[in-house]
């Protein structure tokens, strides 16, 4: 196994192919600046921000997966409103869940009689407290 998103299961097997790309995750904190006359402002820690992570899923029938379905499962998964788990390995990504906040799906190649062939699916997760 790969890694997981949910029930979601990105693994490398003879058969099948389900893996992610180009994994971006973004850890911020908010600092505040109070002025002060004649000096430097005094910068105070506001506190952390929510981490989001990003990554792209090449849904490829040649791969031995079935990007309609697939597609349809990741759009249910977005509009659910449930926080999932995000596993890269065996390691939790994150002390806490996830939340899908975007799911942007570009149809590749589509094959005669509107069967999907090949599809990239772009996620944008934001961090649940």
């Amino acid at each position: 196994m790969v890694g997981l998103l949910g029930e979601l299961r990105f693994r490398v097997a003879d058969s099948r192919i389900l893996t992610f790309r180009n994994f971006k995750r973004e850890i911020a904190s908010t600092w505040n600046s109070l002025d002060r006359i004649g000096l430097k402002p005094i910068v105070e820690y506001g506190g952390a921000n929510l981490q989001t992570a990003s990554f792209e899923i090449v849904l490829d029938a040649s791969l031995g997966v079935r990007p309609s379905k697939l597609l349809k499962t990741l759009e249910q998964m977005a509009e659910a409103a449930q926080a999932y788990e995000l596993v890269i390995g065996k390691k939790m990504i994150g002390k806490n869940k996830w939340v899908i906040t975007k799911c942007s799906q570009a149809y590749d190649y589509i094959l005669r009689g509107g069967e999907i062939y090949r599809a990239t699916v772009s996620l944008t997760l934001q961090e649940y407290v």
